[in-house]
């Protein structure tokens, strides 16, 4: 399974909001350049993040983004799926399955490695995220 680029960027934006959090909205710009992302598909990004009621635009002036819950009530699933829809690591695991084989003798290992990574994404939050970044030094310097 390979992440997008753009539930990267999206989780890579929304962390750039949670080290801001409390601190009023954050620009585009000031994402962009926090992380080296490109604005142009940045904006498409979080206007799903939007839709999806993760962030809230600010408009005017002084506007951005901010993020619609805590840092540490946003979790990384819901981030990826508002950009990328429903996790899906192979054809049997999509909803309705694309595989034809319903007696495959592989389903059940594609099942948990699916649970897995939904279970990891889901209960690792913004939050959590910012705590291992100050803790360890060597993300730090990434």
């Amino acid at each position: 399974m390979k992440i997008s680029p753009a539930a990267e960027f999206a989780v890579r934006g929304a962390l750039v909001l949670a080290e801001h959090y409390g601190d009023g909205p954050t620009t585009l710009d000031a994402i962009c350049e926090a992380r080296g992302l490109s604005k142009q598909y940045l904006v498409k990004i979080f206007a799903s993040l939007a839709r999806a009621g993760l962030v809230t635009p600010v408009r005017g002036k002084r506007g951005g983004y901010l993020l619609a819950r805590e840092p540490g009530e946003i979790n990384l699933l819901e981030l990826i799926e508002a950009v990328e829809g429903p996790i899906a690591v192979n054809f049997c695991q999509h909803i309705p399955p694309r595989c034809e084989q319903s007696e495959c003798a592989l389903r059940t290992m594609w099942s948990d490695i699916q649970q897995f990574i939904c279970s990891k994404l889901g209960s690792t939050t913004l939050g959590q995220c910012l705590e291992v970044g100050q803790t360890d030094p060597i993300r730090r310097a990434t």
